[in-house]
């Protein structure tokens, strides 16, 4: 599962044919507010912002990853762009916003 600014896909198929079609020009990025959480060993999700190659707009990226005998893989993924400055860091949301 892989969803995207402007597909959710769902599927081995379906994500290697968005990327086979995709134009690897303008995917250079910037990462930054990296957080990397684990859950024993075999189940991690990594979660950042980024900032594309001459785009002002920043983005977020989610993923979930779990070891097989094979290695590491992506099971569900999430990328968007985010429409807002964030939040100060001592800002604390309650319910009702």
């Amino acid at each position: 599962m892989r969803y995207g600014a402007a597909a959710n896909l769902y599927g081995y198929e379906a994500i290697s044919a968005f990327r086979a079609g995709r134009s690897p020009a303008r995917l250079v990025r910037t990462l930054q507010h990296g957080v990397l959480a684990t859950f024993g060993r075999n189940f991690a999700t990594a979660s950042t912002e980024f900032r594309r190659a001459g785009n002002p707009r920043r983005g977020r990226q989610t993923q979930s990853r779990v070891r097989f005998p094979e290695g590491w893989r992506v099971v569900a993924a999430h990328v968007s762009p985010i429409s807002r400055e964030p939040l100060p860091p001592d800002t604390h949301l309650t319910s009702d916003e």
